[in-house]
C-alpha cells in the first residue's frame, strides 16, 4: 500500500503521537463518513494509548453516522493549547474552517489525506493517494503505533472504507482495499449494521428531496452530462437536510451513458455548493480546484457563485472535459478569473 516516502512519513506521524500528550483531532466541515469513520478510528486508538483527545468538527454529525462509537464525544469548537494537532480528510486548511484557531495554537500539525488535490498546511503530511479511503490510512497508522483493533475501531474503520468506496463499486479500489476489510472483519465487527445505517435506511425528507433532484435533472452533452439543482426552500418545505441528498450525485451517476454529474445546492451567503462525479477517467477534480474545492479525479466538490451566469459557465467547462476525453486533446486550461 505505501512507498518508501509513505513508510517514512507513517513513522514519524507515530513518533510525534507517542510524544504527545494533548492532541486535537478534526476533520473538515459537513463531513462524510470518511471524515467521521477515520477521526472516530484514530481517536478510539490514541485513547488506548493513554492520551488526552478532543475530536472536533464544526458542524453537526449527520444523523446516520449517529450511533458509531464515541460520536457523543465530537465538539464543534475547542479553546486552549494542544500538543499535536491532526486533520483528517481535508484538502487544505480552509476546510477547517471554524477550527483553523485551534490548529493556529497547536505546537504541532500533521495532515492525514489521501486527495490528489490539495493544499499542504501542516508540519508533517501523510498522505497516500492511492488510498482509496482514509481509514485505510488511519489502519496502517494503528499498525505503526502497534494499538490492536478491536470491534469499536473497526466499527468506524469499516464505516469511512464502506462509503468513501460507495460500497467498494469505485475505480480507485484495489486489492490492499479487501485485505484491510479482512483483517477488520476479523474482528468479529457487525458488517451488516453498519451498511444498514448508511444504505439500507433513509428519513422520509431524504427520500422527498431526493426525488426532486432526481425529477430536476437535465442532460447535456448529448446526454453524457447530467445536472440538477436544490434550492433552501426545497429543504425548509420538507424540513430537510444537506445531509439527506449527500447519496443523490452517486444515484445519478447511474443513468445509462452519464460521464459526468453535477449537483447545485443552495447554501448561505449567495453561494451554491457543488458534488460532481464522473467516470471513463474524467478529470473533475480538476474542476474544482480552479474554483477553490477539491477532492479527487472522479469525486470532487466546490462552492460558486449562485447566478444563472456562473452555473451555465461551470456546466459548459464540465462538458468540455467531455469533449477533451472523446476528442483525446490536451488539458484544458480554464480561467480562474471571473470564478
Amino acid at each position: 500500500m505505501a512507498s518508501g516516502g509513505f513508510e517514512g512519513k507513517l513513522k514519524s506521524t507515530a513518533d510525534l503521537i507517542r510524544k504527545s500528550h494533548k492532541i486535537i483531532i478534526a476533520c473538515h466541515a459537513n463531513p462524510d463518513g470518511d471524515a467521521i469513520g477515520s477521526m472516530l478510528g484514530l481517536g478510539l486508538g490514541l485513547i488506548k494509548m493513554g492520551k488526552s483527545i478532543t475530536m472536533l468538527c464544526q458542524d453537526r454529525i449527520p444523523r446516520r453516522y449517529a450511533e458509531l462509537p464515541l460520536v457523543s464525544r465530537i465538539h464543534r469548537q475547542h479553546k486552549g493549547e494542544a500538543d499535536l494537532a491532526i486533520s483528517i480528510d481535508c484538502a487544505s486548511m480552509l476546510q477547517l474552517s471554524k477550527l483553523e484557531r485551534a490548529f493556529a495554537m497547536s505546537q504541532r500539525i500533521v495532515e492525514i489525506d489521501h486527495h490528489t488535490y490539495r493544499t499542504r498546511f501542516g508540519d508533517v503530511q501523510l498522505i497516500n493517494r492511492s488510498a482509496c479511503s482514509v481509514g485505510e490510512i488511519i489502519f496502517e497508522l494503528l499498525k505503526e503505533l502497534k494499538i490492536p483493533l478491536d470491534k469499536t475501531i473497526a466499527e468506524c474503520l469499516l464505516t469511512s472504507m464502506l462509503v468513501e468506496t460507495s460500497s467498494f463499486s469505485r475505480q480507485d479500489v484495489k486489492r490492499v482495499t479487501f485485505d484491510i476489510c479482512a483483517q477488520i472483519m476479523d474482528t468479529g465487527v457487525n458488517f451488516r449494521k453498519v451498511s444498514e445505517c448508511y444504505y439500507l435506511r433513509k428519513r422520509l425528507a431524504s427520500m422527498h428531496l431526493s426525488g426532486l433532484c432526481l425529477v430536476r435533472t437535465k442532460m447535456r452533452a448529448n446526454n453524457q452530462l447530467a445536472w440538477s439543482i436544490i434550492y433552501k426552500k426545497d429543504f425548509e418545505r420538507f424540513k430537510g437536510k444537506q445531509e439527506d441528498i449527500d447519496p443523490v450525485p452517486d444515484d445519478m451517476m447511474m443513468i445509462e451513458d452519464v460521464k459526468i454529474v453535477l449537483l447545485f445546492r443552495e447554501i448561505e451567503g449567495n453561494m451554491l455548493r457543488v458534488s460532481l462525479r464522473s467516470r471513463h477517467g474524467i478529470d473533475i477534480g480538476y474542476l474544482a480546484s480552479i474554483y477553490g474545492g477539491g477532492g479527487h479525479h472522479d469525486v470532487a466538490g466546490c462552492r460558486i457563485h449562485n447566478n444563472k451566469r456562473t452555473i451555465e459557465k461551470f456546466i459548459n467547462q464540465a462538458c468540455s472535459l467531455i469533449y477533451q476525453k472523446t476528442h483525446s486533446r490536451g488539458g484544458l486550461n480554464f480561467q480562474r478569473q471571473g470564478i
